[in-house]
């Protein structure tokens, strides 16, 4: 299954890949402390990234970053699950951010994600998109500080 996102954000393409790091991070995680980051190495190949969900049945999300690429006007990278929950057997997301002209950018989150079952991908569909259509308005309300 596919998820794609895309923001646009009112700050310059440079801007907004230097922010691509901890503090964005930790901005964009779940509220009510449904999650803690157990683990930020960064966004270069190799890091890792680890969530420990603070609900029983979720535990760990845990993605390694496979590649990562910066141009004059795109940067991005990507993650791949090494823990991920809900029956999750593949997820890769690719984090994009693309300048649209001088003042503003385009923020693309494109997650694929399996199961075991098909039935399930789909199933997964609602909450996963509860979990990262957020990201819009806080992608916004980020660059708006």
């Amino acid at each position: 299954m596919r998820i794609r996102l895309i923001t646009t954000v009112n700050a310059p393409f440079e801007r907004v890949h230097q922010d691509f790091n901890q503090k964005l991070f930790d901005y964009l995680m779940p509220p009510f402390s449904l999650a803690s980051l157990e683990r930020y190495d960064g966004q270069n190949p190799g890091d890792l990234i680890d969530l420990k969900f603070n609900i029983p049945f979720l535990g760990h999300w845990t993605v390694i970053i496979k590649e990562a690429w910066l141009s004059h006007r795109e940067y991005g990278f990507v993650d791949r699950g090494l823990r991920v929950p809900f029956g999750i057997s593949y997820w890769q997301h690719i984090h994009r951010v693309v300048a649209r002209n001088n003042h503003s950018c385009f923020i693309i989150d494109d997650i694929e994600y399996e199961t075991s079952w098909k039935f399930l991908d789909y199933l997964l569909y609602l909450p996963l998109m509860t979990i990262f259509y957020p990201r819009k308005f806080q992608y916004r309300k980020f660059y708006k500080q």
